[in-house]
């Protein structure tokens, strides 16, 4: 009955957040805000009809931003049938200079030999074609035992020079503040108690207003104080071919 009733109150928050303008809700979750606004430049920049690969894939959550061009899917697996071809991404079944623009959004941490997989979509991007990454150098293990690497921006530079980029950037996500921010919001030592549900979910009512609105969003609004953004959730990375 407890545990059914504090069910329902945490269900009832989540449910609150949700009728949240989309934009203000991103700004409670760092990595995913850079993650988004990232992606959706990469998208404009993409001109009509232009062949797209989404390579880790996923879920697609992006395919919507490139309704406009020829957007292709790929991924190890394929559990809800969203991908046009399956592949390891060491190994893309596609000849070279296929692409116009590649997106890789979250991968290359979860990769066990980055290099060969940069060094194949190198081969498969079309000659002035553009390369968007974003890559974690901070974050929890997830998606385990696929978690492999994180990256400086020194690493990820060394890893396209290889690859024979000679142009690119690379961003930082953020600075300290949305950093803190993104730890906080996805704050690991609750969920270590989900199997005592009478400690689990009062500490989850008790402090997800704190971990998941208020503290984030004040973190993200003071980022800007971080001149030099060495503590960073990660990197974007746009390298031209």
């Amino acid at each position: 009955m407890v545990k059914d009733i504090i069910t329902g109150r945490s269900k009832f928050l989540q449910r609150i957040i949700s009728i949240i303008p989309k934009e203000l809700r991103l700004r409670l979750n760092p990595h995913r805000h850079a993650n988004e606004h990232f992606i959706r430049l990469a998208a404009i920049n993409c001109k009509e009809g232009s062949k797209i690969l989404d390579a880790g894939a996923g879920p697609c959550p992006y395919k919507y931003l490139f309704s406009h061009c020829n957007y292709e899917a790929t991924d190890f697996n394929d559990p809800h049938g969203l991908m046009d071809f399956v592949c390891s991404l060491d190994k893309i079944p596609k000849k070279d200079n296929s692409y116009d623009s590649i997106i890789c959004v979250e991968v290359l941490e979860h990769v066990e030999f980055p290099q060969k997989v940069v060094n194949e979509l190198h081969r498969v991007l079309k000659k002035n074609g553009t390369l968007y990454m974003t890559i974690p150098m901070m974050w929890q293990l997830h998606q385990e035992p696929y978690n492999f690497f994180y990256f400086t921006k020194y690493g990820i530079e060394s890893i396209l020079k290889q690859s024979g980029f000679k142009e690119y950037k690379i961003e930082p996500m953020g600075g300290y503040f949305k950093f803190l921010a993104d730890a906080i919001r996805f704050n690991g030592i609750i969920n270590q108690y989900k199997d005592h549900p009478l400690m689990y979910y009062p500490l989850k009512i008790i402090f997800f207003p704190f971990t998941d609105i208020v503290i984030p969003f004040i973190l993200f609004h003071i980022d800007f104080l971080d001149k030099e953004r060495k503590w960073t959730m990660g990197y974007l990375v746009s390298a031209k071919k």
